[in-house]
């Protein structure tokens, strides 16, 4: 690599769980790495671009949202560093069906994951226990598409805000959390309409269940 990486932003996600530091840059170093910076709004891909490689988020957070048919945006994900993107289309060739956009300067480190799954060339321990974890994160990654499906069919918008919320609280271990999404993203990420969900919040505010 160029410039030195922070491995424990790598060790942080999947994908590089159990690996020492030396295997973590043996192994990258068979994928053709190579690192991109992106401002603050800028589109990293959109939806139908060919995606054939996983990014890993070094810094920063980026949003993946899908225009439907209407041109209403829905949020899919919110992504920041540590966490990875293109599994399932660098895996399985798949063109994208949402665009990814940095919500702040970011910093990504794109991996081909081609010499491992297609040129025959597991050579390693390390190799095959890669491949390992990149089977969980994409078995993950369809994990969390088919809930994102099953809460946008059958839940009332208190329901998603409920499950949402409560999320967030245990991922923060407090009462009191802030969430990385303003008003409309929030709508977005739960898709549902932004009036209606301020309604909802300042129902469940009125009735003592959470203040903002």
């Amino acid at each position: 690599m160029e410039m030195e990486l922070d491995l424990s932003v790598l060790k942080a996600g999947m994908l590089f769980r159990n690996l020492s530091d030396e295997e973590i840059l043996g192994v990258i170093g068979t994928m053709s790495p190579h690192r991109m910076k992106y401002a603050k709004r800028t589109v990293v891909a959109q939806d139908g671009d060919e995606f054939p490689e996983i990014g890993v988020i070094l810094s920063g957070s980026v949003h993946l949202s899908h225009i439907d048919a209407n041109g209403n945006s829905n949020l899919m994900d919110v992504l920041g560093a540590g966490d990875t993107l293109g599994e399932l289309n660098s895996v399985g060739r798949y063109r994208l069906h949402v665009t990814i956009t940095a919500t702040a300067q970011t910093e990504i480190l794109f991996l081909s994951v081609d010499q491992l799954l297609r040129k025959n060339v597991l050579t390693a321990p390390t190799q095959i226990r890669f491949l390992q974890n990149l089977t969980l994160a994409v078995a993950c990654r369809g994990q969390y598409l088919t809930r994102k499906l099953e809460d946008s069919i059958r839940r009332s918008t208190r329901e998603r805000l409920q499950d949402y919320l409560s999320a967030q609280y245990h991922k923060a271990g407090s009462r009191t959390f802030s969430i990385p999404l303003n008003r409309q993203d929030l709508a977005d990420f739960l898709f549902v309409d932004r009036s209606a969900m301020s309604n909802e919040l300042c129902r469940m505010r009125d009735e003592g269940l959470l203040k903002f």
